[in-house]
């Protein structure tokens, strides 16, 4: 019985022996482990960069939305305020409007809140501060409104005419700048004008609000809260918590994780059947070296382990070949994704995309817009996602080889002289 380093260099010099189909069989395996690391990089960076946004909001937060013909009042308010488990409730209120630039009308959301930090979750200013809660024509601005077309800066300190209505406008005070932070599936803080509650309902004419923002005193109050909430109001508001968020991006981003892995699989599917044609070509090539083997003292067992390491080393070589060739095509893709954002970041581009809320949370109807503007995420690389895409290769090799190894080795000395 021979021993492991014996096989393996045997299956070592049977690969060498015959280079171009050992270097076709590696390359076909080589193309399929390539094609999902790329894919799983790229979409457990996107499951992070929408999870991370969700999580900012904390896992105390609800959301409470209007639903068909129903409001929001000050008395919806106060009923769920005074619920057990609340520590705090802030409404919002938001809208259109337009702002002058150069001569070009931009259009930006205007949303109505006293606590930032509740809606945004981390509020990052780039300059200035954040207003006071009190009914006051002060804003902060979403970095593209801050800079909207090239050349045109607003600043704290200066002042910004909102035109809400054909004929009707309103100048307001910008005492803080956001930092660019990319739009995300909740708000688009980009492309916002951000004014305390009461002058937002003021200047857009709104006497109910378009959603509440509910933090509960602790985690453990949350369902309950939600439970309540659901039985109070029927279907009149639409309740979700933060937590029920995350578990909804979280079961969308595996099915389209498991979708797009699943399509990458094909081509290691085919680099399979193809180490099977090419592991059985080899047999059938080397059935006089086979009968060799047989009469020098190899087992049937020995011959079937040297077939089957030509394909594990098959699969283990472009396995890693594979996860580099994956690794140097995300870090390529991202550079040409940083490259081609900042060449849109320069240039006007008109869009006109509404956001995920259903209120005001939309984009520049008719804006030049920044990279910023856009999803953002950076490609999420794990070593985990590695070592089972090097498992996969390998399992997947072997898999393919187990036939050929065994037509090989069931094959006896006198059968193999005489077929050869």
């Amino acid at each position: 019985m021979m021993n492991s380093l014996d096989i393996l260099w045997l299956a070592y010099k049977g690969l060498v022996s015959r280079k171009a189909i050992a270097i076709l069989a590696i390359i076909s395996v080589m193309i399929g482990v390539a094609s999902v690391t790329i894919l799983v990089a790229f979409t457990q960076g996107v499951s992070q960069s929408i999870l991370s946004v969700v999580e900012a909001l904390g896992p105390n937060t609800i959301l409470v939305l209007p639903r068909g013909g129903a409001s929001l009042t000050q008395a919806s308010v106060a009923t769920i305020a005074s619920l057990p488990g609340i520590k705090a409730v802030y409404p919002v209120v938001s809208g259109f409007g337009e702002i002058n630039a150069e001569g070009q009308p931009l259009g930006v959301s205007i949303i109505g809140v006293d606590n930032l930090s509740a809606l945004l979750g981390q509020v990052l200013l780039e300059s200035g501060s954040v207003y006071p809660p009190v009914t006051s024509p002060e804003a902060v601005i979403g970095s593209e409104v801050a800079n909207p077309v090239p050349g045109v800066f607003f600043s704290p300190g200066n002042t910004i005419t909102v035109q809400i209505s054909r004929g009707n406008s309103v100048t307001l005070e910008v005492v803080g700048v956001l930092s660019p932070s990319g739009a995300n599936p909740l708000s688009n803080s980009e492309t916002s004008i951000f004014l305390p509650l009461g002058e937002a309902m003021a200047i857009l004419n709104r006497t109910s609000y378009s959603e509440l923002i509910v933090e509960a005193q602790s985690v453990n109050d949350v369902n309950n809260i939600v439970n309540l909430i659901g039985e109070i109001y029927g279907n009149q508001y639409s309740v979700i918590s933060v937590q029920q968020l995350i578990n909804t991006v979280s079961t969308i981003t595996s099915g389209f994780s498991f979708l797009l892995i699943s399509v990458a699989s094909i081509s290691l599917f085919v680099g399979a059947v193809g180490i099977m044609a090419i592991m059985l070509s080899r047999v059938y090539q080397r059935i006089r070296e086979i009968g060799i083997m047989k009469t020098v003292g190899l087992t049937t067992r020995d011959i079937l382990l040297v077939f089957l390491a030509e394909s594990g080393i098959i699969g283990l070589i472009g396995g890693i070949v594979g996860v580099l060739v994956g690794l140097v095509g995300t870090s390529f893709i991202d550079l040409l994704s940083a490259i081609t954002s900042q060449s849109v970041s320069s240039s006007p581009v008109n869009t006109n995309t509404g956001g995920f809320r259903g209120g005001g949370f939309g984009r520049f109807g008719s804006a030049s817009t920044s990279s910023s503007s856009f999803f953002t995420f950076k490609p999420v690389i794990s070593i985990e996602a590695i070592l089972i895409a090097l498992i996969v290769a390998v399992a997947v090799s072997l898999i393919a080889g187990i036939y050929p190894a065994w037509k090989a080795a069931k094959l006896t000395a006198i059968d193999a002289i005489r077929r050869d």
